[in-house]
């Protein structure tokens, strides 16, 4: 995950959606221009495109995991991942890929859980989310801290940690009243 390498071309990214059939057909540059026309922005369309990409992996993925692994071969699995993103050997970028999974797993969430009928739970979902995703960042923030020697950083990331904890306690108690609530119901 470093930032110094020059990213996809959209042409690329189609021809890798081509390839696992998201599209009928290989694009032409004409098409390409024309959605990047649509979309107001070169930038929008490439990010479109990654991220039909990335839902067709996750899918994959999806299936892939519901094979039968011991847990050696699970965790190579998921090896190959952090090899691919660049994070296998960093701890720190460990923690920041895998909070950003989480970061982008909890929009669908977000969308959902503020609509009245929802109810407390899809937010105590979001809490949940927003909690491991802070606490990913402050382990991630904590192991540079540390390396580096920056007390301040450390002391820092220590308050991130009772952030993530009252976002969490706050899901807790979201899931309280739920329960709370059905058992008074059962109750009467």
């Amino acid at each position: 995950m470093t930032n110094d390498h020059a990213p996809v071309t959209v042409e690329q990214i189609s021809n890798a959606l081509t390839a696992l059939g998201y599209f009928d057909h290989e694009i032409t540059p004409a098409e390409h221009a024309e959605f990047a026309a649509l979309n107001n922005h070169p930038d929008i369309y490439r990010v479109r495109l990654i991220n039909a990409l990335l839902g067709l992996v996750q899918k994959e993925a999806m299936f892939a995991d519901g094979v039968q692994l011991d847990e050696e071969n699970q965790f190579a699995a998921v090896g190959e991942q952090m090899k691919a993103a660049e994070a296998w050997d960093d701890l720190v970028l460990q923690m920041a890929f895998t909070g950003w999974q989480v970061a982008r797993a909890m929009i669908p969430l977000r969308i959902h859980a503020p609509l009245e009928e929802s109810g407390p739970l899809p937010m105590a979902a979001v809490q949940a989310a927003e909690g491991l995703h802070v606490m990913l960042g402050a382990l991630g923030g904590t192991y540079a801290a540390s390396a580096a020697g920056d007390v301040e950083g450390i002391a820092f990331q220590l308050e991130m940690q009772r952030a993530a904890r009252g976002l969490l306690q706050t899901a807790i108690d979201n899931i309280d009243y739920v329960l709370d609530a059905v058992e008074a119901a059962n109750n009467q």
